[in-house]
């Protein structure tokens, strides 16, 4: 890449002013110091117009009339799932970058697709993952990789609210489903966390409270060839909310409640000796204890562990490295989530009455 390429800044579009295209790719694009936001598309004339008055970039109605006539080095699509692949399939053609929104596409196949796509053009693809880009997530990152818990064993991601779904991502055939929606999100994260060898996965999918077909609650646990679990559950029809991520170690633990980090652990050289009993009488008809002196630490997030996505999109670009979330990566994710729907076979339908 020519040297003033490497530093003008690059040019990027945003197909789909939908929630996410809107609130924050344009948002973060808008005013980005490696990227100008050149172009969006959408159908619906007055988000164009929005878009237009409010970021002076020029506006199409179609994806491929924008990919052909604004002269882009990448684009973001934030387009309805059903249409990942078709998009990111005609800006690979014309060689460009791609930030494509999470799920990759609604199922693996078509996931498969884009990722050949992408290494047949040489062009770097990588999946928007919020969550694990996250500070809290980051920073969480940050003290297991420092050993305080020991080696980790078992991880839970939840998710849980009362809603009644009755947009399109409830609906199947657009790729909807909170195996889609939110297990992109919680599998992606806790994957991150286990490694990507998984060896067997259980899935629950059912419906109660979503008015789609599509399911609102979710359960999956995988087990990894090391033995490490992973823990998600979405449940998009409960007023009850247990917990949010769970960390267990070998040597303590870590639990997230809104911006706090509580970790708990110990030293191995804290416990007193003990021996194994054998008999089959316990010493004084007691139950065994271990009296620990636990250290509980309460972290507050630190912001600074924000991975700035669009700055590594354009540093990925610059240097020609892999991006924070590698397209492989997230190829993994889909490959549980299709796992998931061959084990759960069905989604048992239970609606409110």
């Amino acid at each position: 890449m020519p040297a003033k390429s490497r530093t003008r800044k690059l040019r990027i579009g945003v197909a789909g002013l939908g929630r996410i295209g809107w609130s924050f790719h344009c948002k973060t694009l808008g005013n980005h110091k490696d990227w100008e936001l050149a172009a969006v598309a959408d159908p619906a004339e007055d988000r164009r117009r929005e878009a237009e008055q409010t970021y002076g970039c020029r506006s199409f109605a179609g994806v491929e009339q924008m990919l052909d006539e604004a002269d882009l080095d990448a684009v973001t699509i934030a387009t309805p799932t059903h249409l990942h692949k078709q998009h990111a399939l005609a800006a690979l053609r014309r060689g460009l970058h791609v930030m494509l929104e999470k799920p990759m596409a609604p199922r693996l196949k078509e996931a498969q697709a884009i990722v050949r796509a992408a290494e047949k053009a040489k062009r770097i693809l990588t999946v928007y993952q919020p969550h694990r880009a996250a500070a809290y997530f980051q920073h969480l990152k940050k003290i297991i990789d420092s050993g305080k818990i020991g080696q980790v064993y078992h991880i839970r991601r939840g998710s849980f609210r009362f809603v009644r779904r009755d947009d399109w991502q409830s609906l199947t055939k657009f790729g909807g489903g909170m195996l889609n929606n939110y297990g992109a999100h919680g599998l992606d994260q806790v994957l991150a966390l286990t490694g990507y060898d998984v060896k067997e996965v259980f899935c629950n999918l059912r419906r109660v409270a979503s008015l789609g077909d599509a399911e609102d609650v979710v359960k999956i646990v995988y087990k990894t060839r090391d033995g490490a679990i992973g823990e998600i559950d979405i449940n998009q029809a409960t007023l009850l909310a247990p917990y949010d991520i769970e960390v267990y170690g070998t040597r303590g633990a870590i639990s997230k409640s809104r911006d706090e980090l509580t970790v708990r652990y110990f030293s191995p050289r804290q416990l007193k000796p003990k021996t194994l009993n054998t008999s089959l009488a316990s010493t004084d008809r007691q139950y065994p204890n271990d009296n620990v002196d636990f250290t509980t630490e309460t972290i507050n997030v630190d912001p600074k562990y924000q991975v700035d996505v669009y700055k590594d999109l354009a540093q990925a670009i610059r240097a020609g490295k892999e991006p924070f979330v590698p397209a492989w990566q997230t190829l993994e994710v889909m490959k549980v989530m299709e796992r998931c729907r061959k084990n759960s076979g069905r989604i048992i339908q239970t609606p409110l009455a």
